[in-house]
């Protein structure tokens, strides 16, 4: 590939709103104003983009439609090389709904930003996702990022379920869309914690599932947890319980195993965030971004929130 088609590749990757024309058509905004003749099928004169979808049949993948030109292009899939630019062009993908960030890594996507999945499996319901395209070959969907305190994470149990905050700055994405991804689904947790110094650590845990909400998000952990940050959720020691079979807990629902007096035996209320609480945590993500009331972030590596400049959580399907 020329050094040409690499850079119009790396340009037109970019953050992606779908817009569906049809029930079966995904909108690929990442290309337009771009062509290619990789695995094109036909070119025709077409008045719409609805009789260009009409076109789009058997063994076809992608179809785009310009409305300047009032033409139609038809490829058996989505391209990722010999583009060139041409302006009035959109792309739509046939049949395709990205359900998480690995879909849209599956199909060309390599440039890490936010994006828009339908983990629900309807087009009625897209969530708007930072997806991470480069770390251990990508796909990720990150469910959790902090990168300041101008985002209060002491919510209760209805802002814990639906999420709050951006995908690109500080955000949860939702207790009810993290059990969407993971259900009936054989999923890894990646954690990356970069301190002050910029010293990046993280652990990655090779099974991870969050039940529905009658079962109050109970999270599940298993398999390998291998990284630098050391292993603070599944199996930290002896000294420490597990967070896996915990359900989740807020201020406002207490669901832990703490009955310490000092602390009302509400985890949540006690330490100010939303978590997988036990008895109570020696991991804690959520905690007040405050160096003096963010203790055991993630015990024993970090102590205090005061060390922390950014922390992330995403999740990829095997």
């Amino acid at each position: 590939m020329s050094n040409q088609c690499v850079l119009a590749l790396i340009v037109f990757v970019s953050v992606s709103h779908a817009t569906i024309i049809s029930q079966n058509n995904y909108t690929r905004l990442e290309f337009d104003d771009k062509k290619s003749n990789n695995e094109l099928l036909g070119e025709y004169n077409s008045q719409s983009s609805m009789e260009c979808a009409a076109v789009c049949q058997m063994g076809c993948g992608v179809f785009g439609f310009n409305t300047l030109m009032k033409k139609c292009r038809t490829h058996k899939k989505i391209f990722t090389t010999e583009v060139s630019n041409e302006a009035g062009w959109r792309y739509y993908s046939n049949d395709f709904i990205p359900v998480d960030c690995k879909d849209l890594r599956e199909n060309g996507l390599s440039k890490s930003g936010v994006y828009e999945i339908f983990p629900y499996s309807t087009i009625t319901s897209p969530v708007r996702v930072y997806c991470d395209m480069e770390t251990m070959d990508g796909g990720w969907t990150v469910i959790q990022k902090r990168v300041d305190g101008s985002l209060d994470f002491k919510r209760n149990w209805i802002d814990y379920k639906n999420g709050f905050g951006a995908p690109e700055w500080n955000v949860w994405i939702g207790n009810e869309v993290m059990h969407q991804l993971t259900k009936e689904k054989n999923s890894s947790l990646y954690v990356s914690i970069t301190l002050e110094d910029v010293t990046r650590l993280y652990e990655m845990y090779d099974q991870f599932s969050v039940s529905n909400e009658s079962e109050k998000y109970r999270l599940f952990l298993a398999g390998d947890a291998v990284g630098t940050l050391g292993d603070s959720m599944l199996k930290p020691s002896e000294q420490y319980a597990t967070l896996s079979g915990m359900y989740f807990s807020t201020s406002d629902r207490d669901n832990d195993n703490s009955n310490d007096g000092k602390i009302g035996g509400n985890c949540a209320a006690a330490y100010g965030g939303g978590w997988w609480f036990n008895a109570c945590h020696h991991a804690f993500l959520n905690g007040p971004w405050s160096p003096v009331h963010w203790t055991w972030p993630w015990c024993p590596t970090i102590l205090s929130g005061s060390s922390i400049r950014e922390t992330i959580m995403m999740i990829k399907r095997h």
